[in-house]
């Protein structure tokens, strides 16, 4: 009585339900009684025999016969009845006089008829023998078959709507970036600043990120607020990447690494949804630092008239990001650091208070730092130590961190491609000859007649003979070996980077430039289209120096590059020309005058380069010998 009480109010609680479920029952109960009608009805018209076929295939089925068997028993009258399948032409149930029953395929039959075989005309046999024929309806499938067919037409479109949706369902994965780059954190790095060598203004910046991270709610109690976001500004290779990870190992924060790409999709939306993942990972794992690189490539908004589907999604990318990063709470300890190459493409809303407002540059490295880099990176391959790191970081005036590093890497590749045991100062100075003229020894060099390496070599010893003797900078390598567009090049570098250049250090590079020429022309009797960059550069220094840096007789104080334009006629111009000429002229008379009287040391010097191609180290000293006064 009271599972039926329980049983009446589950049904009240549910009346539309039970309602449903009665009327689905009273239609299945409706389409099971006149699928049962039609076929009663469908067995009534056909005949017995059709009907005992059509009942048992099986026991016709089961025994199979060639069809010589069936032409025998048609050809001697001995068939009772013969059942023709309309599913399958060609098949053929018949009975035989003494109730044997078989079965056989007919070859040759189509759905079009069975001419030209056994089966042609039997229903003329028929009516001659008096052997039921009919036509009937029947599956020749084992139950086996028919039930393996049946599962495969069932879970065939199941299996493409399964790999259907895993595909999208995979597709819209990666798209939102779950399980990828974002979700490989690296916990705690043991990078730290020291790693990073040099740019120490902008650790001095970054310090006071550090500082927070470490104690936010001390900076919170007092109503302070949090550096959420961090510009990292420099030019390649100037360690960004680097920094920012030192950042979070200063922090003991976790530390995620993504770069502008990271936020494209192919699918619209899919960027917001991977800026709300991102974030989101970031707050779960605070302490983190978020480091998003090259974010030049989404800092950018298109403004005014109409925008594409492209630019449309990168703008509800950035609006999403700046959204997120306003977001922040006070102790969430989570801070924005971003890099970029080019910081004239963020858009002015990302650099705004509260965003990204602290702006911290990386230079290049200076020439004690150039030095330690070396220090480090050659200290990790296998070398003789006779390098000179002192002068190497000289002669890279210019060069990244990065491109220290591929520079030491690229001597260990060449030292181990000639089969050598450790990297050379030799394998060290050719890196950087590979790096500074753009390429490796030119094949051009084996097409160099000797009358052109003769002049090549006087060309260069006068550049490094009148750079040195003019006190124009250290001359650290000499070679001619043509590189790049280069036949030959002397290698000369300053023994400090002062940013600042005296009248008379210029005066004496201008003569370096023409020492070159001034050679061939001792030597040779004639010049040569060697000459025309040097020329090229020293008319640029000498105008400059007459126009722009105030070392002019004509002008005095006068700047001509700050006149405007339209009060620089051509008497200006042609002053200016005349006076930078007066001072090529005079590098000219001082290069002649040293060549002249220290040709043997010339000869020597030249002589030397023909014989080994390139000079360096205690061997060039020796040539060069001890400074002249002049």
């Amino acid at each position: 009585m009271n599972s039926f009480r329980t049983l009446l109010k589950l049904v009240r609680a549910n009346r539309r339900g039970v309602v449903a479920a009665g009327l689905t029952a009273l239609l299945v109960l409706g389409l099971g009684m006149l699928n049962g009608r039609v076929t009663q009805e469908t067995n009534a018209r056909k005949s017995p025999e059709a009907l005992q076929f059509e009942q048992t295939p099986d026991d016709w089925l089961a025994r199979q016969e060639s069809v010589t068997e069936f032409r025998r028993a048609l050809d001697e009258g001995t068939l009772t009845a013969v059942g023709l399948a309309a599913s399958q032409p060609g098949l053929v149930l018949y009975t035989l006089n003494d109730g044997k029953k078989a079965s056989t395929t007919v070859p040759g039959c189509t759905a079009l008829g069975c001419a030209g075989t056994v089966l042609d005309r039997v229903a003329d046999r028929s009516a001659d023998t008096g052997f039921a024929l009919v036509r009937i309806e029947i599956d020749p499938r084992t139950a086996s078959r028919r039930l393996l067919d049946g599962v495969g037409a069932v879970l065939s479109p199941l299996l493409l709507l399964a790999t259907i949706v895993i595909a999208l369902f995979m597709v819209a994965r990666l798209q939102t970036g779950v399980g990828g780059a974002a979700s490989r954190l690296s916990t705690r790095p043991e990078t730290r600043f020291a790693d990073a060598i040099g740019n120490d203004e902008a650790k001095a910046a970054l310090n006071r990120v550090k500082a927070f991270m470490h104690d936010p709610a001390q900076y919170a109690k007092l109503g302070a607020t949090a550096p959420r976001g961090v510009l990292l500004v420099g030019p390649p290779g100037t360690g960004k990447t680097l920094m920012a990870k030192a950042l979070a190992g200063e922090s003991r924060a976790n530390f995620i690494a993504v770069d502008g790409s990271y936020f494209t999709a192919t699918f619209y939306g899919a960027g917001v949804s991977k800026v709300k993942a991102l974030f989101k990972l970031a707050r779960k794992h605070a302490p983190c630092v978020l480091f998003i690189d090259e974010v030049d490539g989404i800092g950018k908004r298109s403004r005014g008239g109409e925008v594409g589907g492209g630019e449309s999604e990168l703008n509800r990318i950035i609006n999403c990001v700046l959204v997120e990063m306003d977001g922040f709470e006070a102790l969430d300890n989570v801070t924005v650091v971003a890099a970029t190459n080019h910081e004239d493409n963020i858009d002015e809303a990302m650099r705004r208070p509260g965003r990204f407002d602290m702006l911290v540059r990386l230079a290049l490295p200076t020439l004690p730092e150039r030095q330690r880099l070396f220090d480090l990176y050659i200290g990790k391959v296998i070398h003789d130590g006779s390098a000179n790191t002192a002068a190497l970081a000289r002669m890279t005036s210019g060069m990244s961190p990065a491109d220290i590093a591929n520079t030491v890497n690229k001597a260990a590749s060449t030292a181990a491609e000639a089969g050598a045991v450790s990297v050379s100062s030799e394998h060290l100075l050719r890196a950087i000859e590979t790096h500074q003229l753009g390429g490796e020894v030119s094949s051009i060099k084996g097409l160099l007649t000797e009358e052109t390496r003769e002049r090549l070599a006087y060309h260069e010893a006068g550049h490094a003979l009148v750079g040195h003797w003019l006190h124009a900078g250290v001359v650290e390598r000499v070679t001619i070996e043509p590189r790049g567009r280069a036949l030959g090049v002397t290698f000369m570098t300053r023994d400090t980077e002062d940013p600042l250049y005296k009248q008379s250090e210029l005066t004496s590079r201008l003569a370096m430039m023409l020492g070159g020429r001034e050679a061939e022309l001792l030597v040779q009797g004639s010049v040569s289209t060697g000459a025309s960059d040097d020329l090229k550069r020293a008319s640029e220094l000498a105008i400059d120096m007459v126009g722009s840096l105030g070392f002019s007789k004509v002008f005095g104080l006068l700047s001509v590059s700050g006149v405007p334009k339209e009060l620089l006629g051509p008497d200006i111009q042609a002053a200016v020309l005349h006076e930078a000429r007066v001072l090529l002229e005079q590098a000219q008379v001082k290069c002649q005058r040293l060549l002249e009287s220290n040709r043997e040391q010339l000869d020597a010097l030249a002589q030397s380069l023909l014989a080994h191609e390139v000079l360096s180290g205690e061997a060039l000293k020796a040539l060069l010998g001890a400074r002249v006064a002049v």
